[in-house]
């Protein structure tokens, strides 16, 4: 709602594990926890402007769970070994420099979901999001744009 009435045209919320915003690609826990699951993502795009909205867009709102593995993603466990900055860095990295792995699943995973999401252009389809997030990643225009960043 926050989002909404600053003029926000897209916003999304994500629940992931351990108190993170970001997805992964574990299963979902056998027994169920009290609240919301892990991947619980709620948000709203815009679909077009409208005069019957007060700042002129309408939006669509959507609140879903999002299993890694109905998009071809092998459930794994958090890709560190350590709660060390340094250590998720190096893994954050090496994944943008393109080696496949848990790191670079969760990374290509956010990045095609967020976008698709939000209803970015050209990502309205999730399996053409995913595969223009591996793109970038394995272009190296991921990786150029964090440093330009």
């Amino acid at each position: 709602m926050l989002m909404k009435r600053r003029g926000v045209h897209a916003g999304l919320v994500v629940k992931g594990e351990e108190g993170a915003l970001s997805m992964t690609t574990r299963l979902r826990s056998a027994t169920p926890s009290k609240g919301l699951p892990v991947n619980y993502c709620s948000g709203f795009h815009a679909l077009s402007t409208s005069s019957s909205e007060i700042d002129g867009v309408s939006r669509q709102s959507f609140s879903l769970e999002v299993n890694a593995k109905d998009y071809g993603f092998e459930p794994s466990d958090t890709p560190r070994t350590d709660r060390s900055v340094t250590k998720n860095i190096e893994l954050g990295l090496t994944a943008l420099h393109g080696q496949k792995g848990p790191a670079y699943d969760r990374i290509v995973l956010n990045a095609g979901m967020v976008d698709h999401l939000l209803g970015c252009d050209g990502a309205e389809d999730v399996s053409v999001a995913l595969d223009r997030a591996r793109e970038a990643i394995d272009s190296g225009k991921a990786l150029i744009r964090l440093f330009n960043y």
